[in-house]
């Protein structure tokens, strides 16, 4: 292919994963032509699971933004090595060497790529309706719409500013280009408060959308029978679900930050607690079902399904052959991890820290080092080590608890409550008697007991404004939160 600019707007001719071409190339005769994917109910299913598809590449969700460049650079792990080229330079915030503007750059291009892709079947979807029945477009057209905002807002909360309820002079500034069509006309940039409200509108409308999605059970089993022949929308926890959309759509409030915001996430987040477990779309793990599922299959809101999972770690968690000069390895000082589940004292009975890390030959301050074995330690089930979770019931009472205290009037006792019964299953005693800002300062530490390799603390620290990251000597301010655009769009115009 010759070279061309990259635009935004075209991304679609222009970055097609290899992984899709056999359902959008149109060059290749021997390919089915684009105007003709979209003449069957599978040419839409296929289209639909082609962006899901693109999530995995490694340099999004596959590795990248849950597992490991976006955990080093919330210090989640001992320094990588110098020799260690991408991660190293980026964990260290050296955004403007030579590979790190590489890396930074695919993962712009590679996101936007999923972006044109769900924008061609969204553009299809209504030139071709006919071919739908109504479960057929109200599912695919509601998943795609959730893509499309995800991964829009993680595109903000990378390349965009942080703290907005904070920092009100950033509200009218411009942000990352909200694409929603496809052409040759350059998308305009627009202000954080518009963009914001085009990710809320998409996510509103997909919710309409999938209020009949099994996961609800609205609808009996049998309303689906022949739409599911082929098993399609079996599994919804693989899947932007009903569920997995409305927490989507409460994190973006609580990013935007306001009161009025933290209310519309309290209600979401509630929905999902209260309706998730009793229609049996999750179970919380246990002390013994941990062992055989530590990616904590049974809790998943919605997950990535990939490929390879456990030899594509294995090189950055094997621990029989991990060394302080493997430059690639991954891994936990013991002070670190101690700290973390305060396993000293109160946090001894937590089996996240007691099944979850495994020590490793690495020998740190004459103590020996931890590895995670979320993604490389189970081993009884094939299917589980290809999972990659994006969204997990906890996090939905961590929301809700935050935004109880996020009130107009406080209610730091129901907050407490939520975090106690997140904490309960994980083998924690009940806290008590603690203040408004004790209570926001566990729900951070259960986010980093929870969540480790999944890719939520940079956003968190980053959402609220926290100048500490760990391992890290300096005040963290934008310097380290806000990735820089590529040139080609400094040259195209766009502000940062």
């Amino acid at each position: 292919m010759k070279k061309k600019i990259l635009y935004i707007t075209i991304l679609a001719a222009l970055l097609i994963p290899a992984s899709c071409t056999k359902w959008l190339d149109v060059t290749p005769p021997s390919q089915v032509r684009e105007e003709d994917q979209f003449n069957t109910v599978a040419g839409f299913q296929q289209a639909l699971t082609g962006c899901y598809i693109g999530m995995t590449d490694d340099i999004l969700y596959g590795k990248a933004l849950t597992w490991s460049t976006i955990e080093l650079m919330a210090g989640q792990f001992v320094p990588l090595q110098p020799l260690t080229s991408n991660d190293y330079n980026i964990s260290r915030y050296n955004y403007t060497t030579t590979n790190a503007i590489k890396y930074i750059d695919g993962i712009w291009a590679k996101a936007y790529n999923v972006i044109s892709n769900a924008n061609n079947a969204l553009k299809y979807l209504e030139i071709k309706k006919d071919v739908l029945d109504n479960i057929n477009y109200n599912l695919i057209k509601g998943e795609l719409l959730a893509i499309r905002a995800f991964m829009h807002f993680d595109l903000m909360r990378l390349y965009g500013h942080s703290n907005l309820a904070n920092r009100t002079d950033l509200i009218s500034k411009y942000t990352i280009p909200y694409v929603t069509t496809l052409g040759k006309e350059m998308t305009p940039q627009r202000t954080y408060k518009q963009t914001i409200d085009l990710m809320v509108k998409d996510l509103q409308d997909a919710i309409v959308l999938l209020e009949e999605d099994p996961a609800t059970k609205i609808k009996p089993a049998s309303y689906y029978t022949d739409v599911n022949i082929d098993g399609f929308y079996t599994n919804r926890k693989t899947r932007f679900n009903y569920y997995a959309t409305s927490l989507l759509l409460a994190k973006i409030y609580m990013w935007e930050g306001s009161k009025e915001s933290f209310s519309k996430a309290l209600t979401l987040a509630n929905k999902v607690i209260s309706e998730a477990e009793s229609n049996g779309l999750i179970t919380w793990t246990t002390s013994t079902s941990v062992t055989e599922d530590m990616i904590m299959k049974s809790e998943h809101l919605m997950a990535l399904s990939t490929q390879n999972l456990a030899l594509k770690t294995a090189e950055y968690f094997r621990t029989e052959i991990i060394a302080q000069n493997n430059t690639f390895a991954q891994y936990i000082s013991a002070d670190r991890l101690i700290s973390i589940y305060e396993a000293e004292g109160a946090g001894s009975n937590d089996f996240r820290f007691q099944k979850q890390f495994i020590v490793n030959s690495v020998t740190l301050d004459g103590k020996s080092a931890y590895t995670p074995l979320k993604y490389f330690g189970t081993v009884t089930d094939k299917i589980q080590k290809n999972l990659i979770p994006l969204m997990r019931i906890p996090e939905a009472y961590y929301i809700a608890a935050e935004c109880l205290l996020k009130q107009n009037t406080p209610d730091a006792q129901s907050a407490l409550n939520l975090l106690n019964t997140a904490r309960t299953k994980r083998g924690l005693a009940s806290l008590t008697n603690l203040t408004s800002t004790q209570i926001m300062n566990e729900i951070v530490k259960e986010y980093n007991k929870e969540f480790y390799c999944e890719g939520h603390m940079f956003f968190l620290y980053k959402r609220l404004g926290m100048e500490n990251i760990p391992g890290y000597n300096e005040s963290a301010t934008d310097v380290v939160y806000l990735l820089p655009y590529p040139s080609t769009e400094i040259q195209m115009g766009r502000t940062q």
